[in-house]
């Protein structure tokens, strides 16, 4: 991460031309104190629910997190979430800074969010699979039959 600005973007492509966005974003330790953590958001539209951000901190291994496509949006103006992943506008920022606030049995995290960069990748999203029609995409059919045949596979073993 030598090098980066904080709120450094990049954008690449990955399958089927969906945008990966990067960020050099803040991880909130105390106070004024914080570190740099290199976030990769990514959207796959054949699941458009969910983003998927993975921390890199410059020492620890990277984690992987999925998060809610709408509660993120929405946590980047407003409250949105609860429990292990909430997030929320900074106050005073007037739309510059987001918190992502992340809780496991582990350990939680707070980490500081450019709003006007993550705001753009996400429009870019909703692009590709408007708001309101995630679940014409999915596959509703094999997910039951999933569901009803995972008893079946259990009894047989």
């Amino acid at each position: 991460m030598d090098g980066e600005q904080y709120g450094l973007r990049e954008r690449r492509t990955g399958p089927r031309d969906v945008p990966v966005l990067t960020l050099l974003v803040k991880r909130v330790l105390d106070g004024c104190a914080w570190r740099p953590v290199r976030a990769e958001f990514r959207f796959d539209p054949a699941a458009p629910m969910i983003v998927s951000v993975t921390l890199a901190p410059a020492r620890g291994p990277s984690v992987l997190w999925r998060i809610g496509r709408e509660l993120l949006h929405q946590g980047l103006f407003e409250e949105s979430g609860e429990g292990h992943v909430q997030v929320r506008p900074a106050p005073g920022q007037e739309g510059g800074i987001a918190f992502l606030l992340l809780a496991s049995r582990q350990s939680s995290a707070v980490l500081e969010l450019p709003v006007p960069a993550l705001a753009e990748w996400l429009e870019g999203t909703y692009e590709i699979v408007p708001a309101q029609t995630e679940g014409e995409s999915l596959d509703w059919d094999g997910f039951i039959s999933g569901l009803l045949d995972e008893p079946r596979r259990r009894a047989e073993n």
